[in-house]
């Protein structure tokens, strides 16, 4: 496992650095930069600090909105209101302006999206409308699908499909601010965890934080490194946030954010230590191979991937005719304006409001598409899943955006937690080590003592050790990881290993609420009834449209395992996993009282095991259920020593 490659390595990454940034000039379709002045063409190899310190500077036309613009804005004619939108459009409520005139004088561009056929009471799925069945929805181990959907219904995860977790939670836990914690994110996926957990930490904290961040996929501790970079060394806290987010979940970005990120991981490359200080406070090590140099060289490139050919590829992968019914779906469980909300993004990929300004994207972010071109994720991959959707409804609102708006909402709530986490990076005193490595295999490494000459001896003990869903059966497995990281949890009352099961349904087969028997079955419908959260079915059980009612069994079957209480099956699923003996062998114990995961998604920490998620009214039952599209059938579980 060789160290990130640095000077000589970094020439080449350099050279076509330089040569990229040569060609800002040429780009006809970018609005024009106030900011800077000059040809990046003119400066020498052998003047890169230069070059690469007035990419740094460079700021696009629009700056990033700190509340709703309005949404008065016409590109072709060069205008756009600078005002905050205070007056939401009435008929959709996904747009905002600041007058009545503005209004008016928009109508004519946002009439199209105002009267989308999506946003009609009248929309149907297409296998409605057709009259015949949907592809299935449910599939199971062994079922065969087309080739194009299997394809297109898997990839790399680079946005998080669970809710980002508070890994600390030190007012449940050490309850000391002063306290040095140490934690591994041993399956890390993309960084949400880390932003939780590190905003979470109460604002005195003064103890060191000590963060290692592992992950198999190449592509996504690439990117981890490249948002922790423009996090931690720009200066702007605006600036840093909104590159970071545009980066992390925006298929298109400016110009100037591609040649700013170009510019941090190219002096990333150059540096003459291993330390990477991030701030005055914080700092980062990295231990990746060679091979990574690839993916740094792409990122902020307007050379890896054209426009057209993003876009192209991008509309494949999201439009495919195949996923049709799939994306009905999706859309037949939302509020109409949130079906043109979700249809907006699938189009652009572009995380804003709906109504802001968005002409200078004109950038493809490379780092979302394989070196091939290839889009990386699923074609139901959402920024939306990482995240609680409570805290983004109240940013949005915080900012002037509508619900209707959520992709808005998600933008303020972003904007919000990545400038409070660039805040913490210089407040705070934060150590990161990031590798790249199998999971079993880093622990085997640590333990060994190979990783010493990087700061983590075999004595290394961790506070929290999160594992994801590698504890699934298709995965590591749950042996495999208790017995590799078991050991490496800190001898502390407090110290925990958490993770979940995200696919332990597949293996157990009376996980669903359609196996409880028709009693419990029949009970659980009616109390969907009863509440008005079964699709087509009204008040009294007023059925208005049988179409209606045809959707409704199709959305309903997934939905009421929402309040099944699955825990039984889930005791026996690890009773087959032979946990009671593996607990003996690793002395460890699975938390009934939890401090850190609850049981299941949307219960207290204090709820039994048999809880099931609640919700406060239909409004809160809506949100957390349709606008998520995860199963919320995942169990979560936290270990500790016995």
């Amino acid at each position: 496992m060789p160290r990130l490659p640095t000077s000589r390595d970094a020439i080449a990454a350099l050279s076509a650095f330089m040569q990229d940034t040569s060609t800002t000039s040429s780009l006809t379709s970018m609005p024009p930069d106030p900011s800077t002045s000059g040809k990046f063409g003119d400066f020498g190899i052998s003047d890169w600090k230069s070059a690469l310190e007035a990419c740094r500077k460079m700021k696009p036309k629009f700056p990033p909105p700190e509340m709703l613009p309005c949404a008065n804005v016409d590109i072709a004619k060069s205008k756009v209101c600078p005002k905050q939108g205070t007056k939401a459009c009435s008929a959709c409520k996904l747009v905002s302006y600041c007058s009545k005139e503005c209004q008016k004088n928009h109508w004519r561009i946002h009439k199209d999206d105002c009267k989308n056929p999506l946003k009609s009471n009248d929309w149907k799925p297409a296998w409605v409308v057709e009259n015949r069945l949907p592809m299935s929805f449910f599939s199971k181990p062994g079922d065969s699908f087309p080739t194009q959907v299997d394809e297109l219904s898997r990839g790399i995860s680079l946005w998080g499909n669970v809710p980002a977790i508070d890994l600390i939670n030190l007012r449940k836990n050490e309850n000391d601010a002063s306290q040095d914690l140490s934690i591994a994110l041993v399956a890390s996926g993309d960084l949400r965890h880390v932003v939780q957990t590190i905003n979470s930490l109460p604002d005195d904290y003064s103890g060191h934080l000590q963060v290692l961040i592992n992950d198999r996929t190449l592509p996504v501790v690439t990117r981890n490194i490249a948002i922790l970079l423009i996090l931690g060394t720009v200066s702007d806290e605006t600036m840093a946030a909104d590159i970071a987010l545009h980066f992390w979940y925006s298929v298109f970005i400016p110009a100037e954010y591609g040649n700013n990120i170009s510019a941090i991981v190219t002096s990333f490359l150059l540096r003459e230590t291993d330390e990477q200080p991030l701030g005055p406070r914080s700092s980062m090590n990295c231990l990746i191979p060679k091979e990574a140099m690839e993916f740094f060289q792409r990122f902020g490139s307007m050379a890896s991937i054209s426009v057209a050919d993003a876009q192209n590829e991008y509309d494949r992968v999201r439009t495919a005719s195949s996923r049709g019914d799939f994306r009905d779906r999706m859309y037949a469980k939302l509020k109409p304006s949130h079906r043109v909300a979700f249809q907006e993004f699938r189009r652009f990929g572009i995380v804003l409001p709906f109504g802001a300004v968005n002409a200078h994207f004109n950038t493809p972010n490379a780092s979302l598409f394989s070196l091939d071109g290839k889009w990386w994720q699923a074609d139901h991959a959402d920024p939306l899943q990482g995240w609680d959707i409570g805290p983004i409804l109240e940013a949005g609102r915080a900012h002037g955006a509508q619900p209707e708006d959520i992709y808005g909402c998600l933008y303020f709530f972003l904007s919000d937690q990545l400038r409070t986490f660039a805040r913490r990076l210089r407040e705070f005193r934060i150590s990161f080590r990031v590798v790249t490595a199998e999971a079993s295999h880093l622990s085997s490494i640590i333990r060994k003592d190979v990783l010493s000459p990087f700061g983590i001896p075999a004595s290394v003990r961790f506070d929290r050790i999160d594992v994801s869903n590698i504890l699934d059966v298709n995965y590591a497995g749950i042996g495999n990881v208790l017995t590799h990281w078991g050991p490496l949890l800190k001898a502390s009352p407090t110290a925990a290993l958490v993770g979940y099961f995200m696919n332990w349904m597949f293996f157990q087969p009376d996980f669903d609420a359609q196996f409880a028997g028709s009693i419990e079955h029949d009970k659980l419908i009616d109390a969907f009834i009863k509440k008005g959260r079964f699709p087509g079915i009204g008040p009294g059980g007023r059925i208005s449209d049988p179409r209606d009612l045809q959707i409704g069994l199709f959305l309903a079957a997934k939905d009421i395992n929402v309040a099944f209480d699955n825990s039984k099956a889930f005791s026996q699923f690890l009773k087959q996993q032979n946990l009671e003996n593996l607990l003996r062998k690793t002395k460890l114990k699975l938390r009934t009282t939890r401090t850190i995961v609850p049981h299941r998604y949307r219960v207290p920490l204090d709820a039994a095991p048999n809880a099931v998620p609640e919700f406060a009214d239909n409004e809160s039952w809506y949100n957390y259920t349709q606008l998520q599209s995860f199963t919320w059938m995942e169990r979560l579980v936290e270990f500790g020593h016995a």
